[in-house]
């Protein structure tokens, strides 16, 4: 607790003598609270683990995703082993099947025995890369307490909560920022670039019941997100990320220079390249302003999508899968603006909201060709040349929209198309639909 900063209970002024709280818990001894502690330690560092299993899981899954050397079944075998469905806890035996190659099959599995075999033996091969070495927490950062390890109270008009440490009858001290109702588990962060702690509570949000429609989604750089109606949502979004991907632009240029100035020094005058290097090479003030970055777009993407949940109020919502977009963009500018992008946010906040307002998740959907593609329901011809920017055309029809729109409209779509699945390859979902479109124009 090096980064709490915090006084005893006799300098904050608090003379009265505190009773033995192991007594007040009802333990005889404590070793209890100590046992206590150290299994609240072991679940924190089990959770851990869990959570560097699934990012490697969804890594894999970026991969297969760009692997287009799969058939049909060998994909569809190799998601049924990595998925996991619904709310449900995620089933750790078909992981478990890859590394100690068990043969797992389900009802709907119709790959063949060898087939099953290579695919395992291909996932193997892909967690030992993604994996590298054993995973290590270097630095421990947060830790959880029960209700019967810290004790909250007042002195004035401040309110403290004296947390459980590792010497015997000495808790620690926190100030807190305002009055609040503390009970159950508490986790402790500490913030040593804020100098701060931070008392986190896990609480069950209010839920809303699910209304009837269904929704399509367009997620977007400009805006957050464009509905199937057209309505787009917080384009201040768009403002963020331009002034974040102006200022990474000019910083960069700037330190660049000063890069080549502390190198030219670095054996002509030593203490000017050492006095460059720790006035204006720092990283402080950088990493402060990126923060502040995030925190905004942060801000306008959990406004967007609360807005969106509470005027169209969805049964089901379609959205694309956020894990495979990577690669450049069509310029410089553009690929700074999508590196920014805040993917896992708007991705956990899209899981929040789901729960909040009772939705029903059917996953995401194949994305591939949904701005290209003529949404109206004679044509669906697609083509790269039907989207110009943020305008749509069809070189068809003729019909004229806004891209994101009709991307939306396409996506909300697929939720009910059985040939195109959310893992079939781009190039077989352009086949597909340029082959309805022939066919509707025999």
């Amino acid at each position: 607790m090096e980064y709490a900063q915090v006084k005893s209970l006799k300098d904050l002024g608090y003379k009265r003598r505190i009773r033995d709280e192991r007594v007040a818990a009802g333990f005889a001894s404590p070793f209890g609270l100590q046992a206590r502690q150290w299994k609240l330690a072991l679940e924190d560092a089990l959770w851990t683990l869990e959570r560097q299993w699934e990012a490697a899981i969804a890594e894999v899954r970026d991969r297969l995703h760009r692997n287009e050397g799969l058939t049909p079944k060998e994909r569809d075998y190799a998601f049924w082993l990595l998925d996991k469905f619904g709310d449900r806890p995620r089933d750790w035996r078909k992981i478990e099947a890859i590394f100690r190659d068990e043969d797992l099959a389900g009802k709907k599995t119709e790959l063949e025995p060898a087939g099953r075999k290579k695919i395992r033996h291909g996932l193997k091969r892909l967690f030992r890369r993604v994996l590298g070495k054993r995973p290590r927490v270097r630095k421990a950062r947060s830790f959880v307490v029960d209700q019967q390890m810290y004790r909250v109270f007042m002195v004035g008009n401040r309110q403290y909560v004296a947390v459980m440490g590792l010497s015997p009858r000495k808790r620690i001290v926190i100030p807190l920022s305002g009055i609040h109702k503390l009970r159950g588990n508490l986790r402790v962060v500490l913030l040593p670039d804020e100098q701060a702690v931070e008392i986190h509570m896990s609480r069950e949000p209010k839920t809303y019941p699910a209304g009837e429609e269904e929704a399509g989604i367009d997620l977007g750089v400009t805006e957050v997100l464009t509905d199937d109606s057209g309505k787009k949502y917080r384009p201040e979004y768009g403002q963020a990320l331009q002034e974040m991907s102006d200022h990474v632009l000019d910083k960069g240029r700037k330190r660049q220079k000063l890069w080549a100035l502390y190198r030219k020094n670095r054996e002509r005058d030593p203490g000017k390249a050492r006095r460059i290097r720790r006035h204006n090479l720092g990283l402080v003030k950088q990493h402060k302003r990126h923060r502040r970055y995030r925190a905004w777009c942060e801000n306008e993407i959990n406004r967007a999508f609360r807005a969106f949940f509470r005027e169209r109020r969805p049964r089901v919502i379609a959205c694309e899968d956020l894990s495979h977009l990577r690669g450049k963009a069509r310029n410089k500018g553009l690929s700074r603006k999508v590196s920014q992008w805040q993917r896992q946010a708007i991705r956990e906040r899209l899981e929040y909201l789901c729960h909040v307002y009772s939705i029903t998740d059917p996953g995401p959907v194949n994305a591939a060709y949904t701005s290209q593609t003529c949404p109206c329901p004679g044509c669906g011809w697609v083509d790269g040349k039907n989207r110009n920017g943020d305008s749509f055309r069809c070189q068809k029809c003729g019909y004229e929209g806004d891209a994101d729109h009709v991307a939306a409209t396409n996506v909300k779509g697929r939720l009910r198309d059985q040939e195109i699945t959310k893992y079939t390859p781009h190039k077989e979902v352009k086949r597909i639909l340029l082959k309805r479109y022939w066919e509707n124009h025999a």
